[in-house]
């Protein structure tokens, strides 16, 4: 219990001190190429499934883990809204832009940023990190305003992505693991950017 409260206490420093990364050239940089990932993965990685129409598979969630766990939540949260925007002014998936989705973005790094930004990674923190941004951000907030598209009602909606999303949460997790772990074993990575 008293981990949880501390967990809770940290969050406003990992706030300051996440701004505080906006000001280091090296950081801005680092974060620039992972936005031009998340942009480019954006456009051409996302899988279209032939069983489920209403989801589609991408990678753009290891760029902004990333950004979350190296720069923290205010860096994560520009980066996702600056991805969103320029992935879809680069190439439109749809007929119009839709500010409710990138919202839905800007709050999903924010929790990836509290989670795991001067945190100890371990596989189930990012599982647990990465189920938790899909049910709040990817089902709960993106869905209602994916459904308006769709001849369905937004449980209907749920119902078929959260069959979808949330075991490709687990393997997302999983990947986000295994990613920040193999980096941070790079010296000149650890030595620069860890945070633990």
């Amino acid at each position: 219990m008293d981990s949880f409260v501390n967990f809770f206490k940290k969050i406003p420093n990992k706030f300051a001190s996440s701004a505080k990364e906006l000001g280091k050239v090296q950081g801005i940089a680092i974060i620039a190429m992972l936005l031009a990932l998340r942009v480019v993965l954006g456009m051409f990685a996302n899988i279209g499934l032939a069983f489920n129409p209403y989801v589609k598979i991408g990678f753009t969630f290891l760029p902004m883990a990333l950004v979350a766990y190296y720069f923290g939540p205010v860096c994560s949260m520009i980066t996702a809204c600056l991805g969103d925007v320029l992935s879809y002014v680069f190439a439109p998936a749809g007929a119009s832009f839709t500010p409710g989705i990138t919202a839905g973005y800007i709050i999903e790094a924010c929790l990836l940023g509290i989670i795991l930004y001067k945190e100890k990674i371990s596989l189930p923190r990012t599982i647990i990190c990465e189920v938790l941004v899909t049910l709040i951000g990817s089902l709960a907030i993106n869905a209602y305003f994916i459904y308006m598209f769709y001849g369905l009602t937004y449980l209907q909606l749920l119902g078929l992505r959260a069959a979808t999303l949330i075991p490709w949460a687990i393997i997302e997790g999983i990947l986000v693991a295994v990613v920040v772990k193999a980096l941070n074993r790079v010296p000149a990575i650890s030595k620069n950017l860890s945070t633990t």
